[in-house]
């Protein structure tokens, strides 16, 4: 069986002679308490149209188009780049575990707005184009786009 080969990224603290280490562990073990979930936030219908422009829907032949997944996707070299240079803060205490959360999540979102706002393929349905007014894709895109948001949560789901 072949191995899986994994990717690590290394985020540096600096710690030397002046170095406060069971604060620097605290703000770091905040930090790594929580975590940033970027989607979307509303009604039943609204997530069932999310979810079926996500993943498709074989049933209604109408093909994935991914937003958030994309938006995930393509948010994860600046939020690389943002933790890499913000970290040293967070340990030695001059940036709150949370601003940095928030920032992370402002990223994902901004990414995930721009990703959904260019939705253009693949092509709409025969079936859908019959029922479809206008030229966007998303039936109730203003809907959707306005419930996109991002939320911080403790890592054990709680908020």
């Amino acid at each position: 069986m072949a191995r899986r080969r994994q990717r690590s990224t290394r985020a540096n603290v600096t710690i030397d002679e002046n170095s406060n280490i069971p604060e620097i562990t605290r703000a770091l073990e905040r930090l790594a308490a929580k975590e940033t979930h970027v989607g979307m936030q509303g009604d039943a219908e609204l997530a069932m149209i999310a979810g079926v422009h996500e993943y498709g829907s074989a049933k209604m032949k109408i093909p994935a188009r991914s937003f958030i997944g994309v938006g995930k996707k393509r948010s994860t070299a600046p939020i690389k780049k943002l933790v890499k240079a913000k970290i040293q803060g967070v340990a030695d205490g001059s940036v709150p575990p949370e601003d940095l959360l928030r920032e992370i999540g402002e990223i994902g979102l901004e990414r995930t707005l721009k990703r959904f706002d260019s939705i253009r393929q693949p092509p709409l349905s025969p079936a859908y184009k019959a029922v479809k007014t206008g030229r966007k894709i998303l039936l109730r895109d203003k809907d959707l786009r306005d419930s996109l948001t991002f939320k911080i949560v403790q890592k054990d789901g709680g908020t």
